[in-house]
């Protein structure tokens, strides 16, 4: 099977994502965890790797690959057979995969991001104008699931795996996630996956570890 080696940050969502993907497709990943703490990731070694020094990062022989949507694609691409509800071959249908991918890139995650998770770690109060940015985002994915077992039809693909790792940080949100009824019940199709627990616990964890630390120093 594949002898694909993965270099990560295990609470990343992006790399979150990636692991999602290889797990639902049935592909093993060699992980090879870099501690960004100690700055793992800026070590000469994996430097040769990738000069970006960013995490996910695969290797598939002598073929390196970094980005987190790049790498779903490929993994699908190489192990998905021939027609793979993932990232579907039909243009039409895979253009509505690609669009919601650079939607997270683009608004959704980095919503997420600078209004949920970096005030958790830098111990900062968002602004009024990045709640609102997350409300809109939350509204936004709640709409796409009107009628919608996920967010592009009847089934998942890799468009689910990278929107839910950010989709997951709800919990931080201070507003009321009843108000957003579509969102909630496809995040929780989307937690009762096999494989969901196992690879996000990571995250939750490191949170809460944040937490403490912020409530020792306060």
């Amino acid at each position: 099977m594949a002898n694909i080696q993965l270099y990560l940050f295990f609470p990343s969502p992006p790399c979150r994502s990636v692991r999602m993907t290889a797990k639902a497709l049935g592909v093993p990943l060699e992980l090879k965890q870099l501690n960004h703490v100690n700055k793992e990731h800026l070590s000469p070694e994996f430097l040769k790797t990738n000069p970006d020094h960013i995490v996910p990062t695969i290797t598939d022989g002598d073929f390196t690959l970094w980005e987190s949507r790049a790498i779903m694609r490929y993994l699908v691409g190489k192990f998905g057979g021939e027609d793979n509800s993932l990232y579907p071959r039909d243009l039409q249908k895979r253009a509505e995969v690609d669009r919601l991918l650079d939607y997270d890139l683009g608004v959704f995650y980095r919503a997420i991001l600078e209004t949920l998770m970096l005030p958790v770690r830098n111990r900062n109060t968002p602004t009024k104008e990045q709640e609102e940015q997350v409300v809109k985002a939350f509204n936004r994915i709640d709409t796409l699931l009107k009628d919608k077992k996920f967010l592009t039809g009847d089934h998942i693909t890799i468009a689910d795996f990278a929107m839910v790792v950010g989709f997951g940080s709800e919990f931080l949100f201070p507003g009321d996630m009843s108000n957003y009824p579509n969102a909630m019940a496809w995040y929780k199709r989307m937690q009762e996956l096999p494989y969901y627990q196992e690879v996000n616990q990571p995250f939750f964890d490191y949170v809460e570890n944040l937490k403490k630390l912020a409530g020792q120093t306060s």
